[in-house]
């Protein structure tokens, strides 16, 4: 009988919070987020998905002004990228926000976390 070799497990995203002028930590840290997400953009640079974030929050500041502001560095082959994300959403607020966001020319996906 053949031994099967194992997979190596998927690799693990780095999360940076978003904080209120709290710079995030040099090596970010994984941290569970609860509820649906909404993802306004991937973007290869951190400070501009976070500008994505802040310009997400102005256009929808009522649906968006309890969640979870972060961004997630991601690697796919030899390119960075950073997600901005909103976390901590009920579905239906989820769906809202991004409605509304996409009507104001900001991409939105939904996701379930």
């Amino acid at each position: 009988m053949q031994a099967l070799a194992a997979a190596a497990p998927p690799p693990v995203a780095k999360v940076a919070a978003l904080g209120n002028d709290t710079p995030a930590p040099a090596e970010p840290v994984t941290r569970q987020r609860s509820g649906w997400l909404i993802q306004v953009g991937a973007l290869p640079d951190e400070t501009e998905a976070r500008q994505r974030l802040e310009n997400a929050r102005s256009k929808a500041k009522a649906l968006l002004g309890k969640a979870d502001p972060f961004t997630e560095r991601t690697e796919k082959g030899d390119k960075v990228l950073y997600r901005a994300r909103f976390a901590g959403l009920e579905k239906n607020q989820a769906e809202a926000a991004c409605k509304h966001l996409k009507r104001s020319d900001i991409p939105c996906m939904l996701l379930k976390n």
